[in-house]
C-alpha cells in the first residue's frame, strides 16, 4: 500500500477509534483517594502478582483479556479503554485500544477481540494524531516497565520471561489478583463458557458466601397463622394486658372477644378466604382489633391511610378492589363512593354476648395484607404478605428478644410496615403494645415522660428522628430493652450518641423492603467500632437469606459491590394483579435449601464485608427513601404531568443543606399557572412524603441530543427562587440585606431574624424574606420539630409545635413567638390567628400526616 493510500486509511481508522472515547466504568471497590492531577492508583502501594496461563505466547492478550473480563462481569461495561506504550513509530506516546465488548461473550470470544484490537492498534500506531481527545483509560498495560504518563485506574504489568505473570497495581489489588486467578483457571477448563456462567469465587469462599454466612434457620412457628398464634396466648394468658389506647387497657380476652365479633360481621358479608377488607381507622386500638378480626375469617387487611388525600386512597381501592371497607362515621367522606360494603365500626350496636372464632383453616402462605408503596411507572404497587411473612419476622428471631413482660411501643402508622413489627411482634409473643402519640414521639421531653408512663420498654423510630432524638435528648429512650430503627441508612454520630445515652439499651439498625417484610438485615451497633466508616445494615435476620450478586445472578466476592437479592421466608408473594412486574422483581432461588424458592431483587447496591456484614451504599435507579417510605421520583412525575397544570415536569431526588432526602420538582407551568397552585395541586393527590420539597419553574426543560430531559443540566434548586411569572427569564436570587426600595421584605432586626436563621440552619435553603413560608422552602413536620427546640432556646420559653403550623412565615412565627416571650416590637397580623382552631380541631393537612410513618390519620 503506497503512502498516499495508508493515510487516508491511518485517518479513518483513528476517527473510529477516537469518537466519543467511553469514560471508565465505575469500579465496584470504595473510592480511591485522588492523590494527583490523574489519580495515581501506584501511590497506593496495592499490588498483586498474578500467573498467566502456562505455555501461552501471548501473554499480554491473556492479561488485558482477563481484566476486561471481570469489568465486563462487575460493571456492564461494553465499551473498555486500554492504553499501552507506543512503538517506536511514535515514542513516548501512550497507544489507545479499544475494546467494544458484545453481552456476556465467551472467553474465546473476548480474547480474539483484544487480540485484534491490540493488533491493529499497532498497525495503525504510525497515523496517531498528534492531538488525541481528553480521555482516561480504564487499563494501562505493557510489557517489562511501564513508562511514565500513564493514566489507567489498573496498572498491568506483564512479565512474559518463563511463566508469565501479571502484576496489577490497584488500591483493592489483592482482591482483584485473587478474583482474576479464579477467572483464568475457570476460562482453561471452559474456553467457551459465556462468561456469566463461570464462576468467580474459590469454592470455600463460595460456600461462606452462599451457606454459612445464611445458616440462619430458627425453628419458629412457620407453618402457623398469625390468628392462631394470637389465640394461643388468649387462652393461655387471658388477663395479660394485651393493648393499650390512650386511657383504656384491653387484655388478651378481650382483644379476641371484639375481633371475634367483628369477624362475624365480615362473614355475614361472604368475606373469607384471599378477601381483601379496607381498614380506614385512626386509633390504634380500633385498627389492630380490624386487622386480627379480618385475618380470622381467612382475609387479608388493605390499609387505607386517613392521612392520605381522597384521591389517592381512591386509586388504591380501584386497584385493590377491597370486598368491604372498615372505618368510622368520621371517615366515610375520605373514601371513594364505589359502592364497596362498608361498615361503621362506631355505628355497630353493642354486643355483649360471647363470639367465637371463625371456624376458618389458614394456609400459612394465604395473604395477611396488602402493603402500597410509591410506582416508577405512576401507579402505586400493591405487595402481598403472607402469614409466614409475619410470623417469619416477629417469631423467634434473632434480632430482638420479645418477651410477655414486654410493652411495645406503637406509633407507626398502618400503611407503614414498621407496623407489622410493632403490632405483631407484641401480639404474638405474649406481650403488650402500646400507643404512643406522635406529639409525644417528636417531642423529646414529652417522649421521656410518656415512656416512662406506658412502661415501653422497646420500640422502633425512623432513622430520622433516631437521628434527632440523638441530637436533642438521646437519654430519652434510656428506659428501653430495645430501640430499632430504620428506612434510610444511618448517621454514624448519631448511632454513638444513642449508644453512650443508652447503655443498657440494645441499638438495632434494621434494613429491608416491604417485599422482605419489615426488615432483611439488622445490625447491634454495639459492634461499631472508630475503624467503621459507615454503619452496616448488618447480617440477614432468621429464616432469611441474603445474597450479593453481579448482573448474572452469579455471586460476587466480598468487598466487591453487587446487588442485594432476599431470599428465605419473608419473601412476600408478589404484587397486586401485576403479574409482569412480580415477575421481574422476584425471580427463582438458585442457591435455597428448598427447591422452588424465589429471590426479591432489591436494587439496593451492597458490599458485604470480609466479616459477612453488609454495608448499603446506594441503588441501581432513581428510588429514594424519604422519612423511611421508599418513593419513585417517576410516579411523583407521572402524577404531576397528569395534573393538568403543566406543560412538562420532571421530579428528582437531592439533599438539601441540612442532608435529608427531598424530592426536587423542575416544572413547566401552563400560560397563567403561578407554582403556588401546582404545589396544592400536588397535596391534593399525593401523599405528604411524595409531594416534593421544592418547586423549581422554568420556561423549558433542558434536552440532551436525543431529546430527553438533561438532567445535569437541571439548575441546582436552592440557586433559584420560583419567579412569579414563570415564563420571565431566570434571574440571579435577590440579595438577602434588603435594599432601600423594598425596606420590608427581608427580615426584621430581632425575632424575625433569629426565626430566618433557624430555618435557613434546619432547612439548608436561603431565608431571604419576612414573608417566606416554611413549607414552602421544603419544610416538613420533623424539620419543624427542629425548628420549635431551636427557637424555644432562642426565647428562653416553650414553642409549641402547633404554632409552626398556625403560623408558616417567618414574620408571623416571631411575631407569634414575640406574644409568648410578652415582646410587643410591631403589630404583625398573623397569617393564621391563633385562636382560628381550637384545641380540639382536627389539625393542619401536614401536622395530621406528622412524619407520615408516624401519623394516626386526620382525624386523630
Amino acid at each position: 500500500m503506497s503512502e498516499q493510500t495508508a493515510a487516508p486509511v491511518l485517518v479513518a481508522f483513528w476517527q473510529r477509534q477516537l469518537d466519543a472515547l467511553p469514560e471508565p466504568p465505575d469500579l465496584p471497590f470504595p473510592p480511591v483517594p485522588e492523590t494527583t492531577a490523574a489519580g495515581d492508583p501506584t501511590s497506593s502501594g496495592g499490588t498483586a502478582g498474578v500467573a498467566l496461563p502456562g505455555g501461552s505466547s501471548e501473554a499480554l492478550v491473556d492479561a488485558l483479556a482477563g481484566v476486561f473480563g471481570l469489568l465486563h462481569r462487575w460493571t456492564g461495561g461494553g465499551d473498555l479503554l486500554a492504553e499501552t506504550p507506543a512503538g517506536s513509530t511514535a515514542p513516548e506516546r501512550w497507544l489507545p485500544m479499544r475494546v467494544r465488548v458484545p453481552e456476556n461473550p465467551t472467553w474465546t470470544e473476548l480474547r480474539d477481540l483484544v487480540r485484534t484490537a491490540l493488533r491493529e492498534a499497532r498497525a495503525h500506531e504510525s497515523g496517531l494524531p498528534a492531538t488525541v481527545p481528553e480521555h482516561r483509560p480504564v487499563v494501562s498495560v505493557g510489557l517489562g516497565a511501564l513508562p511514565s504518563g500513564a493514566r489507567g485506574v489498573l496498572r498491568l504489568l506483564v512479565d512474559d520471561d518463563g511463566s508469565p505473570t501479571l502484576t496489577v497495581t490497584h488500591p483493592n489489588a489483592a482482591l482483584i489478583g485473587v478474583t482474576l486467578t479464579v477467572l483464568l483457571a475457570r476460562v482453561a477448563e471452559r474456553p467457551e463458557a459465556r462468561l456469566a456462567d463461570l464462576p468467580l469465587l474459590e469454592p470455600a469462599t463460595e460456600r461462606r458466601v452462599v451457606a454459612e454466612w445464611n445458616a440462619t434457620d430458627t425453628a419458629y412457628p412457620r407453618d402457623r397463622s398469625v390468628p392462631d398464634l394470637f389465640a394461643q396466648w388468649a387462652r393461655e394468658t387471658p388477663d395479660a394486658p394485651a393493648l393499650r389506647s390512650g386511657d383504656e387497657m384491653l387484655s388478651y380476652r378481650e382483644v379476641d372477644r371484639r375481633a371475634n365479633q367483628l369477624a362475624g360481621h365480615l362473614r355475614r358479608l361472604g368475606i373469607g378466604a384471599e378477601a381483601l377488607v379496607g381498614l380506614c381507622l385512626t386509633e390504634t386500638a380500633g385498627w389492630v382489633i380490624a386487622a386480627l378480626a379480618t385475618l380470622k375469617v381467612g382475609a387479608a387487611y388493605l390499609p387505607l391511610d386517613p392521612g392520605y388525600p381522597p384521591q389517592r386512597l381512591a386509586l388504591m381501592c380501584r386497584d385493590a378492589a377491597p370486598g368491604a371497607i372498615l372505618h368510622t362515621a368520621a371517615l366515610a367522606d375520605r373514601l371513594p363512593d364505589d359502592g364497596t360494603p362498608r361498615i361503621v365500626l362506631d355505628r355497630l350496636p353493642a354486643a355483649d354476648d360471647p363470639a367465637g372464632p371463625p371456624e376458618v383453616r389458614i394456609h400459612p402462605d394465604q395473604l395477611a395484607y396488602v402493603m402500597y408503596t410509591s410506582g416508577s411507572t405512576g401507579r402505586p404497587k400493591g405487595t402481598g404478605v403472607s402469614h409466614r411473612n409475619i410470623v417469619r419476622l416477629v417469631r423467634d428471631t434473632n434480632f430482638v428478644d420479645v418477651r410477655p413482660d414486654d410493652v411495645m411501643g406503637q406509633a407507626a402508622t398502618m400503611s407503614f410496615d414498621a407496623a407489622t413489627l410493632e403490632v405483631w411482634g407484641a401480639l404474638l409473643n405474649g406481650a403488650c403494645l402500646a400507643d404512643l402519640d406522635i406529639n409525644d414521639v417528636i417531642v423529646p421531653e414529652r417522649l421521656r415522660e410518656r415512656l416512662r408512663a406506658t412502661g415501653v420498654t422497646m420500640m422502633f423510630l425512623a432513622t430520622s428522628v433516631s437521628r434527632q432524638l440523638a441530637t436533642e435528648a438521646p437519654d430519652a429512650l434510656a428506659g428501653l430493652r430495645y430501640l430499632t430503627f430504620g428506612g434510610e441508612q444511618a448517621d454514624r454520630t448519631a448511632v454513638s450518641r444513642l449508644r453512650a445515652a443508652c447503655p443498657d439499651t440494645t441499638v438495632v439498625n434494621g434494613y429491608g423492603p416491604t417485599e422482605g417484610t419489615t426488615y432483611t438485615t439488622t445490625y447491634d451497633c454495639a459492634l461499631l467500632t472508630a475503624d467503621d466508616q459507615v454503619v452496616p445494615i448488618g447480617g440477614p435476620v432468621a429464616n432469611t437469606r441474603v445474597y450479593v450478586l453481579d448482573r448474572f445472578l452469579q455471586p460476587v466476592p466480598p468487598g466487591v459491590l453487587g446487588e442485594l437479592f432476599i431470599g428465605g421466608d419473608g419473601v412476600a408473594r408478589g404484587y397486586l394483579g401485576r403479574p409482569e412486574a412480580t415477575a421481574d422483581r422476584f425471580v427463582p432461588d438458585p442457591f435455597g435449601p428448598r427447591g422452588g424458592g424465589r429471590l426479591y431483587r432489591t436494587g439496593d447496591l451492597v458490599r458485604q464485608r470480609a466479616d459477612g456484614l453488609i454495608e448499603f451504599v446506594g441503588r441501581l435507579d432513581h428510588q429514594v427513601k424519604i422519612r423511611g417510605y421508599r418513593v419513585e421520583p417517576g410516579e411523583v412525575t407521572e402524577v404531576l404531568r397528569g395534573s393538568g397544570l403543566l406543560r412538562d415536569a420532571i421530579v428528582r431526588a437531592d439533599r438539601d443543606g441540612a442532608g435529608d432526602a427531598r424530592l426536587v420538582a423542575y416544572v413547566v407551568p401552563a400560560d397563567g399557572v403561578r407554582v403556588e397552585a401546582v404545589r396544592e395541586r400536588a397535596r391534593e393527590l399525593l401523599p405528604d412524603h411524595l409531594v416534593p420539597a421544592v418547586f423549581v419553574a422554568l420556561p423549558r426543560l433542558p434536552l440532551n441530543r436525543n431529546g430527553k430531559v438533561d438532567t445535569n443540566a437541571l439548575p441546582a434548586p436552592d440557586a433559584l427562587a420560583v419567579p412569579d411569572d414563570p415564563s420571565a427569564p431566570d434571574v440571579p436570587p435577590a440579595p438577602e440585606v434588603t435594599s432601600a426600595d423594598d425596606e420590608d421584605a427581608g427580615p426584621r432586626a430581632g425575632t424575625e431574624r433569629t426565626v430566618a436563621e433557624i430555618w435557613r440552619d434546619v432547612l439548608g435553603v436561603p431565608v431571604r424574606r419576612r414573608d417566606d413560608d416554611f413549607f414552602d422552602l421544603g419544610g416538613r413536620s420533623l424539620k419543624a420539630t427542629r425548628v420549635r427546640s431551636r427557637l424555644s432556646a432562642a426565647i428562653g420559653a416553650e414553642v409549641p409545635l402547633r404554632l409552626i403550623f398556625d403560623h408558616p412565615t417567618v414574620a408571623a412565627l416571631a411575631a407569634a413567638a414575640d406574644e409568648i416571650t410578652g415582646v410587643r416590637e410591631a403589630a404583625v397580623q398573623s397569617s393564621v390567628p391563633v385562636d382560628a382552631l381550637p384545641p380540639d380541631a382536627a389539625p393542619p393537612a401536614d401536622l395530621a400526616g406528622l412524619l407520615d410513618q408516624y401519623e394516626h390519620g386526620s382525624a386523630r
